[in-house]
């Protein structure tokens, strides 16, 4: 059964994170790495994860403290206007609710009058069928014609 970890393991972890290894570890240190697959393996792993960590440091755009201090005062003023126009949203829409529920009322309240105007004018409709198609046409054909007469110029 091959084993899975070394006791030396952390040692060679510190070295390579370090920046000591190899030149400046003790050399039974190396001579053990040299040896042991579990600390090879842990001495190539973390040295090339460090090497990428400083490549990429080196290549990090830190951004100017005023800038992030800028953008973080844009930010929280930001948050506070959302917090403050949440009870504004909230009575908004209390509003918007009680005011579609009173032209449903009116509507409803309206409709027992209006329903015999609304019958003598569907009764004229239907009678005059050609008439109001002329009209549905005048009303909708006419204007579309000229958008697109005028929208090709």
């Amino acid at each position: 059964m091959t084993p899975v970890e070394c006791d030396f393991e952390s040692e060679v972890l510190a070295a390579v994170l370090q920046a000591r290894w190899p030149e400046r570890v003790d050399s039974q240190l190396r001579e053990h790495v040299a040896a042991c697959p579990i600390c090879s393996d842990v001495a190539t792993i973390a040295g090339a994860i460090e090497d990428t960590r400083q490549e990429m440091s080196a290549c990090a755009a830190i951004p100017n403290s005023g800038r992030v201090w800028w953008l973080a005062q844009l930010r929280a003023r930001r948050e506070a206007a959302e917090a403050a126009n949440r009870p504004m949203t909230a009575v908004q829409v209390v509003a918007f609710v009680c005011a579609v529920c009173l032209i449903a009322v009116c509507f409803r309240a309206a409709s027992i009058w209006l329903s015999p105007v609304f019958a003598r004018i569907a009764s004229v409709m239907v009678e005059h069928a050609v008439l109001a198609v002329a009209m549905a046409a005048v009303l909708f054909l006419v204007p579309a014609g000229v958008y697109l007469a005028l929208g090709r110029d």
